[in-house]
């Protein structure tokens, strides 16, 4: 490797920390005022905005410390996203919707691509004010990145489609689902 100039040392020391993230333990929050999602995290964990083609909001969800480590190659550890496609259904019948088994297999077949289904699961997000909102948690190996565990939340609402997905080290997979679980709890839907 090339050694470089001191000056051209001190610079990139600069450069590299004006451009490195500041790691904090605090828990984070996001309130999207266009949207009305709301995210939370507990301490060790940073929310960030993204940008993604098709989607109205997108957050990436990280670590601020050395655990759960994101899988080799990804930038992020969980993404947010949600897509404005509105619905004339009611919430509650698009909870229902998550019984209904041609619903689970066009959500299977959707994911298929990117994972092999091993588990899925209802879960409701809590709102006091117009009900809870029920979701599908999928969860099984990746099949891009044979070390990896991807875990989804998938949300239909009225105003669109909301999405939790996030792409664990298959070592830390079981451990750091209940951290990401938590976090997905927090998750107030566009209204």
């Amino acid at each position: 490797m090339r050694r470089l100039l001191p000056a051209a040392r001190l610079l990139a020391l600069v450069v590299g920390a004006a451009a490195a993230p500041i790691a904090r333990a605090s828990a984070d929050s996001y309130n999207d005022a266009t949207t009305g999602l709301y995210v939370a995290t507990p301490d060790d964990f940073a929310i960030s905005r993204g940008v993604r083609e098709g989607y109205d909001l997108v957050l990436h969800i990280n670590p601020t410390g050395s655990y759960p480590n994101r899988v080799e190659g990804e930038s992020r550890l969980c993404s947010i996203t949600f897509k404005a496609v509105p619905s004339a259904g009611t919430q509650q019948w698009l909870n229902s919707r998550w019984k209904d088994e041609a619903v689970l297999t066009q959500a299977r077949r959707a994911l298929d691509r990117i994972m092999e289904v091993k588990s899925e699961e209802t879960f409701a997000l809590r709102d006091e004010k117009a009900g809870d909102v029920i979701g599908l948690e999928v969860v099984g190996p990746s099949r891009l990145e044979p070390t990896a565990v991807v875990m989804a939340s998938l949300v239909n609402t009225p105003r669109g489609q909301l999405q939790m997905t996030c792409a664990l080290r298959s070592d830390q997979a079981v451990k750091a689902a209940f951290a990401l679980r938590a976090i997905r709890d927090t998750i107030k839907p566009p209204k």
